[in-house]
């Protein structure tokens, strides 16, 4: 759990306008298979609404004592079924990344439909952490 006096938000991120190809768009750190047919790439304004179980990841102690703060920037897959699938670190803190891995590794979505059918979809997760905000603020 976050600590009061830290803070922690979540705000996956597009990697394509277009969930019918794949695109690596301006901004985004998450470089994805080209020809990925199946998968969709989906803005994370879509994957957000989606989201039905988050799981807050702890503020390690020795970042937080060392006033590490900063943005872990993770790429997703999310299976068809709604879970998270080949989780890649494209940046971040060092001192950060293995909780938000923990964390985000345990959070569920809703099944994202093209034309009726679920879809694997692909997104950028940021986690933020900020040793001043509140806790859960959102950014």
């Amino acid at each position: 759990m976050v600590a009061a006096g830290a803070g922690f938000a979540q705000q996956p991120l597009a990697s394509s306008d277009n969930p019918s190809k794949a695109a690596d768009v301006a901004g985004s750190l998450c470089r994805w298979n080209q020809d990925a047919g199946a998968v969709a790439h989906v803005k994370g304004t879509v994957t957000q609404g989606l989201l039905i179980h988050k799981v807050t990841p702890d503020y390690p102690k020795a970042a937080r004592k060392a006033h590490i703060q900063g943005t872990v920037v993770l790429c997703a897959s999310i299976s068809k079924e709604g879970t998270i699938e080949n989780l890649t670190v494209a940046s971040g803190p060092p001192e950060l990344v293995s909780s938000s891995i923990k964390a985000v590794k345990k959070w569920r979505y809703k099944p994202y439909l093209v034309n009726g059918e679920p879809v694997e979809v692909e997104t950028e997760i940021r986690v933020n952490y900020a040793l001043n905000d509140r806790v859960g603020s959102a950014r």
